[in-house]
């Protein structure tokens, strides 16, 4: 309650200044430090707002358009000055309300962004951006009727919103309610066609229930980002599970090509060749690429240890089964492979 209060009284200031500005003094300091971040952090974005701002000194669509360059850079405590001075300028403006709930979120400020949603919310009843963060915080929290119910108040100003859709579909899947969540996200994609989130989700989906769909849902999230790793990721692992290990192998080396650290691409790819293939010394080959990479993955220390067992190397077996129990003491898998050894 004092946060929302001193918010309130703050943003009051704020919407009841006459022709504000900001002083000669205060625009020295804000440039000075403006340009010893600019160097600093080398950022062409910054140091080209900078130079507009120095022309005009005065004008709030500056200081938030610098102010979402700072949340690009991580400046947060800059970034959040300087969306409080938009506002001051011109407290009239929604977008740059949203600047600064942007900023307190990046920040984890989560209190504060609260805070100030639900003033703007007021303030701005019909800013569907503003009411999907709110309902995208009771998201985070847990309390999903709430989200829901904002969401909702989004979709009264504008039916046609693929993010509230997406973000309903979030929170059904996080409550259970599959059915629901699948009705929503396929909503948002009808709405907009290349939203590459809920194609991904609606994959993950149907992947749980090891159903095929799920490959045409990651393959369109790759029409529209051929670079999402995590989606490659998924569609290796789901061509992994549904016995299509040749194409799993082949997806495996794609990500292995562009993120050779990919130690569970290594460690999966073993497995496929250690399992199906029934070749030991490739899956060798995998395993130990995988430790190189991650010196404490004890999975892949147990599934070396397996593969030598395998290969009649007893001594290398047990060095790994004994690594494992330094990693993890009474890692059962290990204990029972050396078990086995004796």
């Amino acid at each position: 309650m004092k946060n929302l209060f001193a918010a309130f009284v703050i943003l009051s200031t704020i919407f009841f200044s006459c022709k504000p500005s900001v002083d000669e003094k205060e625009i020295s300091q804000l440039n000075s430090k403006a340009d010893s971040l600019s160097i600093k952090l080398n950022s062409p974005q910054l140091k080209a707002v900078n130079a507009e701002l120095l022309k005009d000194p005065n004008n709030p669509e500056l200081y938030n358009k610098r102010s979402t360059v700072y949340i690009d850079l991580k400046q947060f405590h800059a970034a959040i000055g300087d969306a409080l001075r938009a506002i001051k300028l011109d407290s009239t403006k929604a977008g740059y309300y949203n600047t600064l709930v942007d900023a307190y979120f990046a920040q984890n400020k989560t209190r504060q962004a609260k805070d100030l949603l639900e003033i703007m919310e007021k303030k701005f009843p019909d800013n569907t951006a503003a009411l999907l963060k709110l309902a995208e915080l009771f998201y985070l929290v847990k309390q999903y009727q709430k989200g829901i119910e904002y969401v909702n108040k989004a979709l009264k100003v504008n039916e046609n919103l693929a993010k509230a859709y997406y973000l309903k579909g979030s929170i059904y899947r996080e409550s259970g309610d599959t059915t629901r969540a699948i009705s929503s996200l396929q909503t948002a994609i009808e709405q907009d066609t290349k939203f590459e989130d809920a194609f991904y989700d609606l994959g993950v989906i149907f992947a749980a229930r090891k159903n095929p769909l799920a490959l045409e849902y990651y393959n369109n999230t790759l029409k529209v980002n051929p670079a999402n790793e995590n989606a490659h990721y998924a569609r290796a692992r789901l061509l992994q599970d549904l016995g299509k290990t040749d194409e799993a192998i082949t997806e495996y080396e794609t990500i292995l090509a562009s993120n050779k650290n990919c130690e569970s691409c290594l460690y999966n790819t073993g497995a496929i060749y250690l399992e199906i293939k029934k070749d030991n010394k490739k899956a060798l080959e995998y395993f130990t690429r995988a430790i190189a990479i991650s010196p404490n993955y004890v999975e892949a220390y147990f599934a070396r240890g397996f593969t030598y067992s395998k290969l009649k190397d007893k001594t290398s077996a047990t060095a790994d089964y004994k690594m494992c129990l330094q990693l993890e003491p009474n890692y059962a898998p290990a204990l029972q492979g050396l078990k086995e050894l004796q």
